[in-house]
């Protein structure tokens, strides 16, 4: 009985991964062609709407630790939707300041979304910038839309 149970353990292994890998291929998003040119880098197909509802899922996105326990995010290809930052806060004030924003290639765009409204956009290509959102009450977020986007970017809150 031992023998067998172990024949069903690795039958049932083998086609979890199957059924895994069939699903992850399945995926219904695909990177999103840079369709207006090198020095463009204005978002084509992603809208303000898909940022604000996350109905996009994302690609090749990647985080790494940074001096100072800073985060590093980067991708050289990324296409979607991806929320960097979020959580439900009341205060007086919010700062958040970008480090290095810089995109290579692809289309892109880095906001600042509180209560389902997109209050900011950060400028590409940018040694430093911040942003003041004064009574943030509520839900905000810092999130990224890319279409084959090739970037770089550290940020802080204060």
């Amino acid at each position: 009985m031992t023998g067998m149970k172990k024949v069903f353990t690795a039958v049932g292994i083998v086609v979890f991964i199957a059924v895994f890998a069939l699903w992850m291929m399945s995926s219904d998003l695909e990177h999103i062609e840079d369709t207006n040119g090198a020095d463009n880098y204005t978002l084509q197909e992603i809208n303000d709407s898909n940022i604000i509802k996350m109905d996009v899922g994302a690609l090749n996105f990647s985080v790494s630790e940074a001096p100072l326990t800073m985060k590093e995010y980067s991708s050289d290809k990324f296409t979607g939707v991806a929320e960097i930052y979020g959580t439900n806060i009341k205060g007086n004030r919010l700062d958040i300041t970008l480090y290095n924003l810089w995109v290579e290639s692809g289309n892109f765009k880095a906001v600042l979304v509180h209560n389902d409204e997109i209050v900011h956009e950060f400028k590409l290509n940018e040694l430093m910038q911040t942003y003041t959102l004064e009574n943030p009450d509520g839900y905000v977020a810092l999130r990224i839309a890319g279409e084959s986007a090739d970037f770089e970017f550290s940020y802080d809150l204060i």
